[in-house]
């Protein structure tokens, strides 16, 4: 696709999202739309962010993230924000729309999910670099990703979920990769929202308990790794049945991010425990972690 024609899917995506959703708090004219090769994705982030949100906090590996694939990134101002998307992606033509779909509801989040007030501005910027609640900014990221997903593919998409297509594998290898030690909320959040958006989510959510559906392994790891599993789909699948799913507050947030916490916890000592690693050894090993993540 050239500009051109990017621009052009990008205003009827803008058009399609005011058909589409309610209430909107911002007009057509407060969305700016800019675009760049992955090459230049950093440095016009950087420049959006000067303009439209000066006190964002940008980190190395954000700016890695924008140079090697990001398909779009809002930046959510106070009045007028912008989106960016990248030019040079993998099937562009046919994800534009629900590329701007997802985009523009990071802004309809931000912009009604607390009473007008953006949920990051109140509790911190998301990240704990800032001295921000750790459980709060894992919570946070989890659930802005997964809503605007949701809501992205249930507006934009007409095909089934991955369960559907059968490629459970594909879930569970994601959920295997939540471990200690790495960035692992993108994939748990892939997981749940393929599993949220299947035809019938009540009944795969009810098999997340029973050993080998999606998680491996017998034993306490195991059992608390489904466990927290399932609490969570429990929780995001109770959220997405309310009138206004995006509405969030604190508690919220803070059991998301609890969940999720405690289910990489017993993820990652079933994986150490699975490879053969003693209990003495996987003591140290989660004690070295959890101090790292304070330290970070």
């Amino acid at each position: 696709m050239n500009l051109t024609e990017i621009r052009e899917r990008a205003d009827k995506a803008l058009k399609y999202f005011f058909e589409t959703m309610p209430d909107i708090p911002f007009g057509m004219d407060d969305i700016i739309f800019d675009f760049a090769p992955p090459t230049r994705m950093a440095a016009r982030y950087k420049a959006l962010c000067a303009s439209y949100r000066p006190k964002e906090i940008i980190l190395p590996e954000h700016e890695e993230q924008l140079a090697n694939g990001t398909g779009g990134q809002a930046i959510i101002g106070e009045g007028k924000s912008a989106i960016l998307i990248c030019t040079k992606q993998p099937l562009l033509k046919a994800n534009i729309r629900r590329i701007i779909f997802h985009e523009l509801m990071h802004i309809y989040c931000a912009k009604t999910e607390t009473d007008g007030e953006h949920f990051v501005d109140i509790y911190g910027s998301g990240s704990p670099y800032d001295g921000s609640d750790e459980i709060l900014c894992d919570g946070y990221f989890i659930w802005s990703e997964f809503i605007a997903d949701y809501i992205s593919y249930e507006k934009t998409e007409s095909g089934k979920s991955v369960f559907e297509y059968g490629c459970r594998d594909d879930v569970i290898r994601c959920i295997d990769e939540v471990v200690m030690g790495i960035d692992s909320r993108r994939d748990f959040e892939w997981a749940c929202l393929n599993i949220l958006t299947a035809t019938e989510p009540e009944k795969i959510i009810a098999r997340i308990i029973e050993p080998g559906y999606i998680i491996s392994g017998g034993g306490g790891y195991a059992d608390n790794a489904r466990k927290q599993l399932n609490a969570c789909l429990q929780l995001l699948y109770k959220q997405t049945q309310k009138e206004k799913p995006w509405k969030i507050n604190e508690g919220f947030i803070t059991d998301l991010g609890e969940y999720y916490t405690d289910f990489k916890t017993s993820n990652t000592m079933l994986r150490l425990e699975q490879m053969g690693v003693k209990d003495e050894a996987l003591r140290a090993f989660m004690g070295q972690s959890q101090n790292g993540a304070r330290e970070t």
